[in-house]
């Protein structure tokens, strides 16, 4: 089929367009999981060479005069048999980069047939495809509509995606108008059908933050109709103290009110757009990933919207995470919290929380691997390789590749283990991250470095917590009544609950309660007094815990979760980037106020160093729990001695046998190990830059 015939032919297949009637279709929409691709549960390995179609090399400028030979080795069969020599599962190659099907199509049959070459070789095939760039030079010469389908700012200009000063021939598409949406089916349909991709790989997932954010047509009358939707008209007199929203629009800016110094959120009509914003995107993304799946059920779907990095990425960039990965198979972040250890200041920079959020949602998180230490933290919190690279990969990837492969039985279809469950709170880190934000890091900084097992919480809705033994609320100010329902029915059953600062002061909206939310489990909180609004006012005291028996469960309450030494400026946005990233001032008490509220014993103990962090999964069926090592100091540090381990086994069992497996290992070394109750005590004698201890009952 030559290209003018299968234009032809998609354009009269999307003739009745799938997008349905609006992009906005309504908040439930994307809480339900959509079902996954079954392969990608055994886990992956994928690399592969540039993923720039050669277009935008020559559009973008700058690049070396045998790009285009760079740009044919990458997509050649000697490179894709070089991976697959390297035991690479899935190749990885562009596919559409945004400047229209038809200036694209040449480059896209490229592709096509590098992936029929992969496939030939057993492999998946992973096709890039641009989310959110329009090149309008060529797009606009086919398509002339597509002038209104671009973003749009408050003076009616286009808003661009721009790396640097000069590419601005990049403009970001409108999510709200159905027909980019249509358009983009297109493209899948063709991944799906033509290229038989068996992953689509949705790069640069987000919106630009304000004042740079839409305010085309379709998203001013799509924020009216969403709030419609959303709230019955008694709702809307509660939310703004009238019915006719109409007029309202999203919010503006000046010289002297900069949406970057906003430390506290309160405007109910900002709260809604940003809510609004970010709906759009995870409907828009349910559509895609429907539709792909519609045509191939074992199709992938990976988006690329950057995991938890401390940022307030819901107002900033439109990312909710929790509605946008029950539509993925895996997402990617390509935050620079590279795995590493600080010994001048104590910190540990991983990313941890980016693998829990990948977790929580049963999906894999790719991202790069630019050291052993990073490597180790994938098999730790990921249970798979995921991204290893470009060609050609480097020997001590290969190692961890060939100990992944050897011992893939060991992670297919690992559970995290943990009886902590640290909220997140969409309201309480969107509206105030500053406060709610820092909090958050700092508990999960101290339970990271002191190595117990937790889970993150997401809302939408607040799941059963009846597995847990302890909740923590970090700072979690806003509570809907039916989560302080949920919390209280918590306690009263016998759980433990650890609340800092502000938790349960507000409602979902921010409005100050007449009563603190968790009055009665929490009797000592100060009232939310003006001084603590303002933005000077960050610094938090740190005072004695409280402990409470209610009901047959445990409370604690911190008046606050204190930062160790002088806060780093948090401007713009009040990012909490890696610089915080280190144990709180109180940690020691924090860590021993959770045991006390979990009224049991953690599910392991380990001893070690600040810098050695570890992870707990379980295989149920095959009855075994595994203890993932982790030295994030191994420049300085490069062997651990003598950590003494305590795993506890479900009840009634008793511990068989334990293994350690490293990659200095040939086989596996079995462990002395004394048994306790429900328990496997044993010692580690040494690890260097990864362990994994094998618990078999």
């Amino acid at each position: 089929m030559n290209r003018r015939d299968f234009m032809g032919s998609v354009v009269a297949g999307m003739a009745v367009s799938q997008v349905g009637k609006a992009a906005v279709t309504g908040f439930p929409s994307t809480t339900e999981p959509l079902k996954g691709a079954r392969w990608i549960k055994n886990g992956l390995i994928t690399a592969g060479g540039l993923h720039e179609p050669y277009i935008f090399v020559l559009r973008r400028g700058g690049e070396a005069l045998d790009a285009r030979k760079i740009h044919d080795w990458n997509q050649s069969k000697t490179l894709i048999r070089q991976l697959k020599e390297q035991s690479v599962e899935v190749f990885h190659t562009h596919f559409y980069k945004g400047f229209g099907m038809a200036a694209e199509m040449p480059e896209m049959l490229e592709t096509k047939r590098a992936a029929e070459v992969a496939h030939q070789y057993g492999m998946k095939v992973d096709t890039y495809l641009q989310w959110n760039t329009m090149m309008y030079e060529t797009f606009f010469a086919e398509e002339p509509r597509a002038k209104d389908w671009i973003q749009r700012d408050v003076s009616g200009l286009p808003i661009l995606l721009t790396y640097g000063y000069q590419q601005s021939f990049r403009y970001r598409p409108c999510f709200s108008n159905p027909e980019y949406l249509a358009y983009l089916k297109k493209i899948v349909r063709f991944a799906v059908e033509e290229v038989k991709t068996d992953f689509i790989h949705f790069d640069n997932f987000d919106l630009n933050p304000e004042p740079d954010s839409c305010r085309s047509p379709s998203c001013v009358n799509g924020f009216r109709n969403y709030l419609k939707s959303k709230y019955t008209p008694e709702k809307l007199r509660q939310r703004f103290g009238f019915e006719n929203v109409d007029h309202v629009n999203p919010p503006q800016w000046n010289r002297d009110n900069p949406p970057e110094k906003m430390a506290i959120i309160y405007d109910p009509a900002i709260q809604e757009w940003i809510d609004f914003r970010c709906q759009v995107m995870a409907d828009a993304l349910r559509q895609m990933a429907e539709y792909a799946k519609s045509l191939n059920p074992e199709v992938a779907i990976e988006i690329n919207p950057h995991g938890i990095t401390g940022g307030n990425r819901a107002w900033m960039n439109a990312i909710d995470h929790s509605r946008l990965l029950t539509s993925t198979d895996a997402y990617v972040t390509e935050e620079q919290n590279f795995a590493e250890y600080f010994p001048e200041d104590g910190r540990l920079v991983s990313k941890i929380r980016s693998y829990k959020l990948a977790r929580a949602y049963d999906n894999v998180l790719m991202t790069e691997s630019p050291s052993e230490v990073a490597t180790a933290e994938k098999l730790a919190f990921n249970q798979t390789i995921g991204t290893a690279g470009s060609a050609p990969l480097p020997a001590w990837m290969l190692d961890y590749i060939a100990f992944y492969r050897k011992h893939r039985d060991l992670f297919v279809g690992a559970r995290d283990l943990a009886t902590v469950g640290v909220l997140r709170s969409y309201p309480s880190i969107t509206y105030h991250n500053a406060r709610a934000q820092l909090s958050a890091i700092l508990v999960e900084q101290a339970l990271i470095q002191s190595r117990i097992p937790f889970h993150l919480i997401f809302e939408e809705p607040l799941p059963d917590l009846s597995k847990l033994k302890v909740l923590i609320l970090p700072d979690s100010e806003c509570l809907s009544d039916d989560q302080i329902a949920k919390i209280r029915s918590f306690v009263e059953g016998g759980g433990g609950l650890i609340a800092t600062g502000q938790a349960g002061l507000y409602d979902e909206w921010r409005r100050l309660r007449v009563e603190p939310g968790l009055k009665g489990l929490v009797d000592a909180q100060r009232p939310a007094s003006a001084y603590e609004e303002e933005v000077g006012a960050l610094e938090i005291s740190s005072g004695l815990p409280i402990r409470k028996v209610a009901d047959k469960g445990r409370v604690v309450y911190f008046p606050g979760i204190p930062f160790d030494g002088p806060l780093p400026r948090m401007e713009p946005y009040f990012t909490i980037d890696n610089r915080f990233w280190k144990r709180p001032a109180n940690w020691e008490e924090l860590i021993g106020e959770i045991r006390w509220a979990a009224n049991a014993e953690m599910p392991v103990d380990i001893s070690g160093p600040e810098f050695l962090a570890a992870n707990l999964v379980c295989q149920l069926e095959k009855r075994r729990e595994m203890v993932h090592l982790v030295n994030y100091n191994a420049k300085l540090a490069p062997s651990i001695t003598s950590i003494d381990v305590v795993c506890r086994l479900p009840e009634g069992e008793t511990a068989k046998c334990v293994k350690l497996y490293g990659l200095d290992n040939d086989t596996a070394i079995d462990l002395p190990f004394t048994i306790q109750r429900h328990a496997a005590s044993f010692t580690v004698p040494e690890m260097k830059t990864y362990s994994l201890v094998v618990v078999g009952w």
